[in-house]
């Protein structure tokens, strides 16, 4: 995998800085995420290698993956992350997940951002470049970039390059639409009877059906809640012998509630991630939960909370010293790549 990603950006390097000021295909997310019967990528584009798709915002990024700069020289350490997913809408039965990280250099690429280059980067990612809106989970946008395959399916990213010819971006279309409902399904539409993974090359049952779409899995229990915390793994059970993999994101919720208990229902958004050297692409599903906001019943965040006192920073419907606390805790951190000095303001 890692000679592929190589090859691969060696090869869009060689068209130059000229083909990337071609104009982009359009593509839907179900072209897009094609795969052959052996889950690798299926997608062959016409024109330049830079595609456009269209969709919803399904999460805040910075929920996700921590995107604080770290321009730390060391094999393989990132430093800063950012990740997002966009959903099809209508028939469009498909999602596509876009990813840069800041230190390329320490891994397979040949540079890498510094600090304040991957703020710079990040404040353009998360801002529409016509308006200067905040992009959040909801939103319908216009996702504009290069792709390779990793992990199971075809992501939007910058080919591990720092050069501007490689950047991707989002564009907003509307904004506050609103997510869109979650699949309801159980584990049995994902694991068959012997707790295998489903794989369905027409990617219409199974993982690749559900595959960077929001769902909804019912009736399951958390089997050790002693993982619980933020960037931790959970596995859900249905009681039935089949399980499936949570990964927790790191939203505030996940450090400030308890693990909920007994049988819920988590909602996040379905992804692959390939296991094995070469991956298998036909294996690796999982649900993402970027934050919880301590509901109890389902695991994932449901919106804003009842009460909407301002002050009320653990959602308990009083405002009192465990707030004043929980914003002490916080005093003067910040977001890298949404907070702007005052003169940049």
């Amino acid at each position: 995998m890692l000679k592929g990603l190589i090859c691969a950006a060696a090869a869009v390097a060689a068209f130059g800085a000229a083909a990337w000021a071609e104009t982009a295909v359009a593509v839907t997310h179900r072209q897009f995420q094609a795969v052959n019967s052996d889950g690798t990528s299926a997608f062959a584009a016409t024109g330049p290698w830079r595609v456009s798709l269209e969709g919803i915002l399904l999460n805040n990024p910075e929920e996700w993956l921590d995107p604080t700069p770290d321009s730390k020289a060391a094999p393989w350490f990132m430093g800063g992350q950012w990740q997002a997913v966009i959903q099809g809408e209508g028939e469009d039965h498909a999602g596509t997940a876009c990813w840069m990280g800041q230190n390329y250099g320490n891994g397979p690429g040949t540079a890498s951002y510094s600090n304040e280059q991957w703020l710079a980067e990040l404040n353009r990612l998360n801002r529409d470049p016509n308006t200067n809106y905040v992009f959040r989970a909801g939103d319908q946008v216009r996702l504009t970039g290069t792709y390779l395959f990793y992990g199971g399916k075809v992501n939007i990213n910058e080919n591990h390059q720092v050069l501007p010819q490689f950047d991707f971006r989002l564009e907003l279309i509307k904004p506050g639409v609103g997510l869109p409902q979650p699949a309801d399904i159980t584990l049995a539409d994902l694991k068959r009877a012997d707790n295998t993974e489903i794989f369905d090359p027409n990617r219409l049952t199974g993982g690749e059906y559900y595959q960077c779409r929001r769902t909804r899995i019912n009736n399951v229990f958390v089997v050790n809640p002693e993982n619980w915390g933020p960037n931790s793994t959970l596995t859900i059970s249905d009681g039935e012998g089949r399980t499936f993999p949570v990964l927790l994101g790191i939203g505030e919720g996940i450090s400030r509630y308890a693990c909920p208990s007994g049988v819920i229902d988590v909602i996040g958004i379905m992804d692959q991630a390939a296991p094995g050297f070469p991956p298998d692409p036909t294996k690796g599903y999982r649900l993402i939960v970027p934050n919880y906001d301590g509901n109890g019943l389902v695991l994932g965040d449901l919106g804003s909370p009842r009460g909407n006192l301002t002050g009320d920073l653990n959602g308990d419907y009083i405002v009192n010293l465990e707030d004043l606390a929980i914003l002490a805790q916080n005093w003067l951190k910040w977001r890298a790549g949404l907070y702007l000095a005052p003169e940049q303001k």
